[in-house]
């Protein structure tokens, strides 16, 4: 883990030229006697900054006040019922059907018509779950494109593993170019 550093000029500067912006308000988070000053930054991306409230707490054992930072969820995230989406694109029908025809074909012949649909939902649910990709989504972000969710799953990738790789910006950018020409084209 790396661990950097900045004066407050250079805080300024490195976050005026990104999409990022100061959460903190101008209240003091450091208080000793009559001076007090707040050297703490938080920091957050441009697209949060409406849904985050900042505060720092009055604590009694020390001149440094612990920060409370509450986030919400953005009005623009929808959250999904867990419904299953299934990528028809990406499917194998020649697969699909192989499997269950031969699954059907060493099946006995049932005996009763409740039984026998059982497991013939069995077969296709199986087959359905080996040939057709399907999954859900927690939250879906409307006017974000596919394309940009997965830069932005790499981009997050980076910024967990070295938060000042200059690859980060450039993904913020096509992230910017991809989301913004999709709502154009919508």
């Amino acid at each position: 883990m790396r661990i950097t550093i900045f004066g407050i000029q250079a805080c300024q500067m490195i976050v005026g030229d990104s999409n990022f912006s100061t959460v903190n308000d101008d209240a003091p988070t450091w208080v000793v006697g009559n001076c007090s000053s707040s050297p703490d930054l938080t920091i957050a991306s441009a697209g949060l900054i409406n849904s985050i409230t900042w505060r720092p707490m009055l604590s009694l054992a020390s001149d440094h006040l612990p920060i409370i930072v509450s986030i919400e969820r953005p009005a623009d995230f929808v959250s999904a019922n867990h419904r299953s989406y299934f990528n028809f694109k990406k499917d194998n029908w020649a697969g699909f059907t192989e499997f269950s025809e031969d699954t059907f074909a060493a099946l006995p012949i049932p005996t009763d018509v409740r039984v026998g649909e059982r497991a013939f939902r069995k077969v296709l649910t199986a087959a359905a779950a080996r040939f057709i990709p399907a999954g859900s989504f927690k939250d879906i972000r409307p006017h974000f494109p596919p394309e940009a969710a997965s830069i932005a799953k790499e981009r997050d990738h980076l910024l967990q593993v070295d938060p000042g790789d200059p690859r980060i910006r450039d993904l913020n950018m096509e992230i910017r170019q991809l989301v913004n020409q999709h709502k154009r084209t919508k």
